[in-house]
């Protein structure tokens, strides 16, 4: 496999990665958030913000949200088909929402190491973008340790849900960056296409 297919590979990984980071870190713009995450990574990452890029950016946000949102409606279905588990029937939300959690914290570990060795003297290739990913996982850490405190001293409190619905809106925006940036290859090879009809 060449280089430039791995660097490739590394590149729309790391752009996926980070569209999920700003999505969850700005899970209290609310739904916006589902916007503002893609388009700053997007942004960070030195792409064009152009018609292209708005068009498949909106149609893998559509995709994410029914894809998201579908596995969160399952969760009802699979637990009258099959029955508790362990005499809880939130075992598969919990279980999955673990297996979420890992995979987020895995991706942002990843991120964050690329960052530190970014901003080594050697290299500095993305200052704003590795800024932007050592800051929001400082405001996410920070936000989790608040929300367990917060959870364990007053259990009757729903704060805990802010975790739940960062990590949705994480997968929602890995979802509309995969998506959206397939599309909007697809539109620029397009794009490149007629313009080379057009010049000859």
């Amino acid at each position: 496999m060449s280089s430039d297919v791995v660097s490739g590979r590394r590149r729309t990984a790391a752009i996926i990665g980070d569209s999920a980071l700003f999505t969850a870190v700005t899970v209290v713009a609310g739904p916006l958030s589902l916007i503002i995450g893609p388009a700053a990574a997007w942004w960070l990452h030195g792409r064009r913000v152009n018609r292209a890029a708005a068009i498949a950016g909106a149609i893998g946000l559509l995709v994410g949200i029914v894809a998201v949102g579908g596995i969160f409606l399952m969760f009802p279905a699979i637990g009258a088909a099959v029955g508790p588990v362990g005499g809880s029937e939130f075992t598969y939300a919990i279980v999955l929402l673990a297996a979420a959690s890992i995979v987020f914290l895995a991706g942002v570990v990843a991120l964050d190491i690329d960052a530190v060795r970014d901003l080594a003297h050697t290299r500095r290739n993305h200052i704003r973008l590795d800024i932007a990913r050592l800051v929001s996982t400082l405001i996410v850490a920070l936000a989790v340790v608040a929300v367990t405190v917060i959870q364990a001293t007053n259990p009757a409190t729903e704060i805990g849900d802010a975790g739940v619905f960062a990590l949705f809106a994480g997968a929602v925006g890995a979802i509309t960056m995969w998506v959206g940036g397939m599309i909007h290859a697809r539109l620029e090879k397009s794009a490149d296409a007629v313009q080379a009809v057009r010049s000859t």
